[in-house]
């Protein structure tokens, strides 16, 4: 019979290491479910300011690979590269299949995160990988084999800034494209803004990837009836913010309309004993320090039921 653990948290994102160290203080016995990317997409990113112990900003992998080797420490084992593939929270306890073997928990704090969002326009999934990309640290040194480097990064938001930061160094020029205005932090957007290579480009909606073999760049509708035009760019970056990653979970939750997990104040969700945090549920602000809190919050719920369950 499989063992059945306290806690079970899935993720290895911020919400999910820190849920796990705090669960692991809390006195539980836990068991990472981190899946492939450890560290989540927030090792991704090239430059993070609004994270306040590291003044003057910290990579994403520096950030993470502190974090995961903090949590290894404290538990003694790193998070497995395991990924959940499907639940069933019907019955206790609460079980998980993952890479074909079911995982029993006491209680389970769902910190997934998010996916990139597509545009879902002609042109994005044929060029995908040769000129289209979703992450800047991954694709950005790419530019270099191209014949130029023209970078066109598509999203008003952070997601849109830090991938158009990501990609700068790699970059002749980078120009943001956005259907309304760039309501990134003014931090992000001051950066953005000092840099002689930034150009913005408001009030268009993407229509098309152009390109046959490759990006040529892309067709733009001018928001107010002003028609069609074009911009050339050898690459295509999208930053238009995230999915969550919810779907191994069907309906054993409750979800809003966008997929996010909905919670109560202690993060609890629609199944007792199952919790959320981070950027896979509903919150008005998501950002690292958010889902950290997360985590420990998720943590202290889960150990306080895991208490009750007990008594």
């Amino acid at each position: 019979m499989s063992q059945t653990h306290d806690l079970i948290v899935i993720g290895s994102g911020p919400a999910g290491l820190t849920a796990a160290i705090y669960g692991h203080r809390a006195g539980l016995e836990v068991l990472v479910l981190g899946g492939p990317a450890a560290g989540g997409k927030v090792a991704r990113h090239h430059h993070i300011e609004n994270y306040p112990p590291f003044p003057g900003g910290v990579t994403g992998a520096e950030l993470m690979v502190k974090w995961l080797a903090q949590a290894g420490q404290e538990m003694g084992a790193y998070p497995s590269e395991t990924k959940v593939e499907r639940v069933d929270f019907s019955s206790r306890p609460l079980s998980l299949t993952a890479g074909g073997e079911a995982f029993l928990a006491k209680s389970v704090i769902i910190a997934s995160g998010s996916h990139p969002r597509r545009l879902s326009v002609p042109g994005e999934a044929r060029l995908d990988g040769k000129g289209v990309f979703y992450c800047a640290t991954c694709d950005a040194p790419l530019l270099a084999t191209m014949d130029r480097q023209r970078a066109l990064v598509v999203g008003g938001g952070d997601s849109a800034a830090h991938t158009a930061l990501g990609v700068l160094p790699h970059a002749e020029s980078v120009t943001l494209v956005a259907r309304g205005g760039f309501r990134a932090s003014p931090a992000l957007l001051k950066r953005l803004e000092s840099e002689d290579k930034v150009s913005f480009v408001t009030g268009r909606v993407v229509k098309e990837v152009l390109g046959e073999e490759a990006v040529s760049g892309l067709s733009l509708e001018v928001c107010d009836g002003g028609g069609r035009e074009e911009v050339p760019g050898e690459a295509v970056f999208i930053g238009v913010g995230n999915r969550p990653a919810t779907r191994f979970l069907g309906d054993a939750v409750e979800l809003d309309d966008e997929g996010f997990i909905l919670t109560g104040p202690e993060l609890a969700t629609s199944v007792p004993g199952v919790f959320a945090a981070g950027d896979v549920r509903t919150t008005p602000l998501r950002q690292i320090i958010t889902a950290a809190a997360d985590g420990a919050l998720a943590a202290q719920s889960a150990a306080a039921f895991v208490q009750l369950e007990g008594a």
